[in-house]
């Protein structure tokens, strides 16, 4: 069976703005009303909360609704992870990597400056078609496989995020996000 998740994924927050940030984006789906904190064996997870059909897509997850009868909340905690992260839509097909500069997708797996980014924070990637060369988490990926961040909001087991929470989140996060989906 598996998770299906969503992760929105703040693009441009370094390092050492990653805690507070995080901090800060929580608070603020908390204070929409998006997530609300439950007590859990010791300490506090955060589950869906009474404006949560305003975070989502119920239109394209009708079909769902209709044959299952959900009407009921989605049953998994939202995460905030911190810390450099390389986040990844699931299993499926390799994704290409996309220049940023001239959107030709590179031939190669460009494994080792993945592992560089995951190790260091920093690795570039040279393009093969202009010959710009540009930072890892500045590429974009077939499907939006990858994301490349210090802070991650992962939502397992949601209908898919509405475009227009995501752009409001991202507006309060004050930074370019990215969403990487699909089954872990």
């Amino acid at each position: 069976m598996g998770t299906y998740r969503q992760t929105v994924v703040d693009l441009d927050a370094s390092a050492e703005e990653a805690a507070a940030g995080g901090e800060r984006g929580r608070g603020w789906l908390e204070s929409e009303g998006f997530v609300r904190p439950v007590p859990w064996r010791g300490e506090v997870v955060y589950l869906a909360g009474p404006r949560w059909r305003e975070a989502v897509d119920l239109v394209s997850w009708d079909w769902r609704a209709r044959i299952e009868g959900l009407e009921e909340e989605p049953g998994d905690e939202v995460r905030v992870v911190v810390g450099r992260t390389v986040f990844y839509g699931g299993r499926g097909d390799t994704p290409s990597a996309l220049c940023p500069h001239c959107r030709s997708a590179a031939p190669d797996w460009p494994g080792e400056a993945l592992d560089a980014w995951h190790t260091t924070g920093a690795a570039d990637l040279d393009c093969p078609v202009c010959a710009h060369s540009a930072p890892l988490p500045e590429w974009n990926w077939t499907d939006d496989y990858f994301a490349f961040g210090h802070i991650g909001f992962e939502f397992d087991d949601w209908p898919p995020l509405h475009p227009r929470f995501t752009e409001a989140f991202g507006r309060e996060l004050g930074h370019r996000i990215r969403v990487v989906s699909g089954k872990i």
